[in-house]
């Protein structure tokens, strides 16, 4: 039974190492097919502009070994991150599989190809996709066979041991000691025999090299592959004899000390005789033996030393024993361990594309209904109010997919640290103050009461990112808040920090998952109708920017149904009594009229609008004179130049990604000439990071907006320049 217990237990190491492997192999093919529909949606890619998709498909390639390619219908390579941009690529041998791919809509994981102009083996995950210009495409993350060595490399897998990944067709994938440039090996046609037959199996076999192994492999559901662990059957013999020969020991010892005590007791008295027998029932107890009584004979007294020393010895080979079976326990609990936290990973990987998919549907689902219904609008039997409803359908869902769009990006570059932050000095109430005023302009704040409590607090802050931290802390709190519930919202000075407190009286948090509430993709328990809705990663986002400005977030909350508390801490600007002008480019706000209290109304502006998208240009000219503005609609720079130096507009609205002549071109142009020099320009762009951002203010534009712009975000957009010109 010992025997058999410790076989098995050396096996288990075997199946657990290869069970793992496999793991890390599925993880990198699912982060490539992955990262592959990622690189699909880029703008880059669907507007041709192939030098910019090399560069982004480069940084999202999976590292040193591995390139990304793309191919057209025919096999002919588009790009490839292993060669430098331009250079010349070659038609695959296969384009058949590519088409397939194509037709099917399903990708594939190679096998070890040779690549006959990398002169070397590789493997590929390759992906269909369509482009957002509607092209067919396949994208391919291709690799070497030795980036896959890295599976092995820092694993629990001894050096003794063979590590061994295969193809379906029973060609090896990688291998340790294996040269990455090597032809094709097959593997050994016992072991391809086996591996075919079974999902996963353990077997003794004998190696290329004579050596008898114990070999246990296990199949990959993504890619068909094969990971190989082989353990020396020597190896594994003799650490089954060394537990073997540890408890024989035991065993003698304790035999050969009872046959001493026994020829022993026959020759002494009665009273020796018993006290010895007590002592050998308490041999390797938790105290040494007592109670031995001295002889003057020696062979007793030998007796007596002898009972002494196997009790020591007992002792000691119990805590050996002991010892190693904690270490063992120690190793099973770190492997169940390191096993249960990538099945978590996976288990959480998978949970947020189910909900991310649930997030998606859900928007377009009602987007598709509210284009069927204005699709009929006007028809018998259609209410007169069908079409109204449909297109506040339609705005919402855009802004809620526009919402998930920018919340996915923020906190993809705020976790990889590739944020900056453009600091300035500003009093933190003002920024409360502004947030709030454009909740309000947008209606949100209507069914809520809200308290203020606001004193000055100097901050040396990004005036763009706070007022994220705060949209992102007030959304969560009117979320989670019934209609009519207080929101108490308090600035102070505490100490060296300023102090902002957003109290609501909402659903609270659970004790369970308040420790919880920052990490990426938590979010509190959900019905199926998921009525808030949302990815969970909104205050993953906050407290990154919070850390990045030097404070620090907290969320306090009684439990469920007693509200939320949250404190943001930020360091107070050293001696900042009156706040400097914000940096960048100059706010400019349109003479408009005047109302008959002095504050002025959007009402007879004269807006430029360069917009090459037809449908875009059509839509955003109709909300512009749903706000009374005349406008000067253009398609291209050239013809944005003549009618603004005939039109002589107040504003004008600028796409960035504008044929021939860019919208920053087009920003330079306007004010090099001095007839057009005074028109406040605001960029237009589908681009929100800070170096978008800050290369607009070096263009000269006093505004870097997002698109889609709505019709309350052209309103709020129109009130900020207001605010800004009288303010």
């Amino acid at each position: 039974m010992l025997l058999t217990s410790q076989r098995a237990s050396a096996m288990r190491h075997i199946e657990e190492s290869a069970r793992s492997a496999t793991l890390e192999i599925d993880a990198e093919i699912r982060r490539a097919q992955s990262v592959l529909r990622a690189l699909a949606y880029s703008q880059a890619l669907a507007s041709g502009d192939m030098r910019r998709f090399h560069d982004e498909a480069s940084s999202a390639n999976a590292g040193q070994g591995s390139w990304i390619i793309l191919y057209q219908r025919d096999g002919q390579q588009l790009l490839n991150t292993r060669l430098p941009f331009g250079a010349s690529l070659p038609v695959r041998p296969d384009p058949e599989v590519v088409a397939r791919q194509i037709d099917s809509g399903v990708g594939v994981v190679s096998g070890v190809k040779w690549g006959p102009a990398l002169k070397r083996p590789f493997v590929a995950v390759e992906q269909p996709i369509v482009t957002a210009a509607g092209a067919a495409r396949v994208l391919a993350q291709a690799y070497s066979p030795s980036y896959f060595l890295r599976t092995f490399a820092g694993s629990a897998i001894p050096e003794t041991w063979r590590a061994t990944v295969v193809d379906g067709a029973g060609v090896i994938v990688a291998a340790r000691g294996m040269d990455a440039g090597a032809e094709r090996q097959q593997v050994q046609a016992d072991l391809l025999a086996a591996v075919k037959r079974a999902p996963r199996d353990t077997l003794r076999h004998t190696g290329g090299d004579g050596m008898e192994l114990y070999s246990h492999f296990v199949h990959s559901g993504l890619s068909g592959w094969a990971v190989i662990v082989s353990a020396p059957a020597s190896e594994i013999n003799a650490a089954v004899l060394r537990g073997m020969a540890v408890a024989i020991a035991g065993f003698v010892i304790a035999i050969a000390l009872a046959v001493a005590l026994g020829v022993h007791t026959g020759r002494r008295l009665v009273r020796f005789v018993s006290s010895a027998s007590t002592a050998a029932r308490a041999l390797g107890g938790q105290q040494p033996v007592t109670g031995l009584h001295h002889s003057n004979i020696g062979e007793m007294e030998a007796l007596n030393d002898a009972i002494r020393d196997a009790d020591t010895r007992l002792r000691a080979e119990m805590q050996s024993r002991a010892n190693v079976e904690d270490e063992r326990n120690d190793l099973l609990v770190r492997e169940r361990a390191a096993r249960e936290h990538a099945e978590r990973q996976n288990a959480a990987k998978d949970e947020f594309l189910a909900m991310l998919g649930h997030e998606l549907r859900n928007p377009l689902g009602a987007i598709t209904s509210a284009v069927a219904v204005l699709d009929r609008s006007g028809q018998p039997g259609v209410p007169p109010q069908a079409g109204d409803r449909a297109r506040e359908v339609l705005r919402r869902q855009t802004a809620h997919l526009r919402s998930l769009v920018d919340d996915l990006l923020e906190v993809n570059r705020a976790l990889m640290g590739k944020l900056a932050l453009v600091r300035q000095e500003l009093d933190l109430a003002d920024v409360v103050r502004a947030c709030l005023d454009t909740l309000l302009a947008s209606g949100r704040l209507s069914a809520q009461r809200v308290e203020l409590n606001l004193a000055q607090a100097p901050v040396l802050a990004d005036a763009t990112r706070l007022a994220q931290v705060l949209d992102n802390i007030l959304d969560n709190a009117l979320k989670y808040s019934a209609p009519d519930s207080a929101i108490a919202i308090r600035v102070a000075r505490n100490g060296s920090m300023a102090e902002l407190t957003v109290r609501d009286d909402g659903v609270g948090i659970t004790p369970e998952l308040l420790p919880h509430v920052f990490n990426v993709f938590v979010q509190g328990k959900q019905s199926l109708q998921r009525l808030q809705g949302g990815l969970g990663i909104g205050l993953t986002l906050v407290r990154r920017l919070v850390e990045m400005h030097g404070g620090s977030i907290r969320i306090a909350s009684e439990g469920a149904g007693r509200g939320t508390c949250v404190t943001v801490l930020l360091p107070l600007a050293a001696g900042a009594a009156d706040l400097p002008p914000a940096g960048g480019a100059a706010a400019c706000r349109p003479d408009a009229p005047r109302g008959e209290d002095g504050a002025q109304v959007q009402r007879g502006l004269t807006v430029l609008l360069v917009e090459d998208n037809d449908d875009a240009r059509g839509m955003m000219t109709m909300m512009l004179e749903l706000h009374g503005c005349r406008v000067l609609a253009a398609a291209n720079g050239a013809s944005a130049l003549a009618l603004a130096a005939a039109g002589q507009p107040d504003l004008a609205l600028i796409d960035i990604g504008l044929p021939e002549m860019d919208g920053y071109a087009l920003a330079r142009a306007l004010q090099s000439d001095p007839a057009t020099s005074g028109i406040c320009l605001v960029a237009l762009t589908g681009y929100g990071s800070e170096d978008a951002r800050e290369r607009a203010r070096q263009a000269g534009f006093s505004q870097h907006v997002t698109k889609p712009l709505s019709l309350d975000g052209l309103s709020a957009l129109l009130w900020r320049l207001d605010t800004v010109q009288t303010g």
